[in-house]
């Protein structure tokens, strides 16, 4: 079995990182847009135009 170095543990540990800053960061991004976008989906035909409004 291979044994974990110094090395190789701190590349895990900053992958790691980096997956949830990435994580985060999209979330961040995201939020209220998705929020809109779930609100705007099932309100009618009259609120097409709004929506591709706030996806823009």
């Amino acid at each position: 079995m291979a044994e974990l170095t110094i090395n190789q543990l701190i590349k895990l540990i900053l992958g790691i990182l980096v997956v949830a800053a990435v994580v985060w960061g999209v979330y961040y991004v995201f939020k209220n847009n998705v929020a809109v976008f779930i609100e705007n989906v099932g309100s009618g035909a009259g609120t097409t135009p709004a929506l591709f409004l706030t996806l823009i």
